[in-house]
C-alpha cells in the first residue's frame, strides 16, 4: 500500500473535526428540509461578510504565490464576485437583509485568522488554509445534497458548492497542496498541519454559530 499525499495525511488527521462537520444538526436540518430559516439567514448573512473578507484573502495569496499557481488563484478571486452575486441573489429571493451586517464573533475571529495568515504566514501555510476552508464547503454540500430527503428552497448553494466545477477546482487544490508540501522541511509541513487543523475547527464553529444564532454579549 502507497503512502498518503500530503492533503491525505492532513485528513486523516483532522477526522474528528471532519466528522463533527459532517455529522453537524445545520447540515442535517437542511438537508431534511428543516432548517429554521432564521438559522439559514444567520449562515447566509455571515458567509456573505466572509466571502468579501475572502476576496482579501485571495489576493494577498495570489500576489505571494509561485508563478505555477498564480494564474489559478487570480481566477478564482474574480470568481468571488460571482459568489457574492448568488448571495445577493438568495437574500432578496428569501427577503433577507444584507445590510448594515456585523460580523459575530466567530465569523470576525476567523476572518482575522484568514488575513492575519496571508499576510503573516508564509504562502504554505496560506495554501493550506484555503485548501481546508473549500475542502469542508465541498464535503459539507456534498453531504446535504447527496442526503436531501426533497427539493430544497436553497438548491442554488446546494448546487454550487456540490457540483463538478467546485469539485474540480478541489482536485487543483489538493495537486497543488501536495506539491507544495512535497517541496517543504518537515518543519514547515507541520506549520500547514496546524493552520489545516485550526481552518477546520473554525468551519465547525460557523455551523455552531448560525445554528444557535451567535451574536455579541453587550
Amino acid at each position: 500500500m502507497g503512502l498518503n499525499t500530503f492533503h491525505e495525511e492532513l485528513l486523516d488527521r483532522a477526522r474528528p473535526v471532519w466528522n463533527a462537520i459532517l455529522s453537524h444538526p445545520f447540515l442535517m436540518a437542511t438537508a431534511e428540509g428543516r432548517i429554521p430559516h432564521e438559522a439559514f439567514a444567520t449562515w447566509l448573512q455571515q458567509d456573505y461578510l466572509y466571502v468579501a473578507q475572502a476576496i482579501r484573502f485571495f489576493s494577498v495569496l495570489a500576489a505571494k504565490a509561485p508563478a505555477s499557481l498564480s494564474a489559478g488563484l487570480a481566477a478564482s478571486t474574480n470568481a468571488l464576485g460571482s459568489e457574492l452575486r448568488l448571495f445577493e441573489s438568495m437574500a432578496a429571493d428569501k427577503g433577507i437583509s444584507l445590510h448594515d451586517l456585523c460580523m459575530t464573533p466567530t465569523c470576525h475571529a476567523y476572518t482575522q485568522f484568514m488575513l492575519a495568515t496571508a499576510y503573516g504566514a508564509s504562502f504554505e501555510e496560506g495554501f493550506t488554509l484555503l485548501y481546508g476552508a473549500e475542502k469542508a464547503y465541498f464535503d459539507s454540500w456534498t453531504f446535504v445534497r447527496r442526503n436531501l430527503t426533497a427539493a430544497s428552497p436553497w438548491q442554488a448553494f446546494i448546487d454550487k458548492w456540490s457540483g463538478d466545477s467546485f469539485r474540480r477546482w478541489i482536485e487543483w487544490l489538493e495537486l497543488a497542496l501536495d506539491n507544495l508540501a512535497a517541496a517543504a522541511s518537515p518543519s514547515l509541513r507541520e506549520k500547514m498541519a496546524a493552520i489545516f487543523l485550526l481552518t477546520g475547527q473554525y468551519e465547525l464553529l460557523f455551523w455552531n454559530m448560525a445554528l444557535r444564532g451567535e451574536r455579541w454579549p453587550v
